[in-house]
């Protein structure tokens, strides 16, 4: 039996290292997800009388961007789960099976949700007549 010298990595712990900073990166981006996704929620809903929708399409894409935000928190925390459930329990990998399906779609409910909400913002913006409450 050789003994490798110090500084030398094997490739086993290369990709054990990787694999840790996968889930480390993982549960950042999932838990800066929720927070902006929440943030956007509590924002938009305390501050709704300074914006009120003035017509049906516009309020149609408050609350479809709401919707996805919300699916975004939830994703986001079944993510969050999957990945606490992988380290708990030997030879569960949550990149290959839920976890990895959960991140995704809390990614693109956010990216979705954002989005609307910038196409609501925008458009009333746009709306004429509405007078800024006093």
């Amino acid at each position: 039996m050789t003994k490798k010298p110090k500084g030398v990595k094997t490739e086993t712990t290369e990709t054990d290292e990787q694999a840790e900073d996968a889930h480390l990166i993982a549960l950042e981006f999932l838990k800066q997800l929720i927070t902006l996704s929440s943030g956007v929620l509590a924002l938009s809903a305390a501050f709704i009388e300074n914006f009120l929708p003035t017509s049906l399409p516009q309020s149609i894409i408050l609350l479809v961007s709401w919707v996805c935000l919300a699916f975004s928190i939830y994703f986001g925390l079944q993510g969050i789960s999957a990945i606490v459930q992988s380290r708990l329990v030997r030879g569960l990998n949550w990149a290959s099976g839920r976890g990895r399906r959960y991140t995704g779609e809390s990614k693109y409910f956010f990216i979705a949700g954002i989005i609307l909400f910038a196409v609501f913002a925008f458009l009333s913006f746009l709306q004429p007549g509405v007078a800024a409450p006093q």
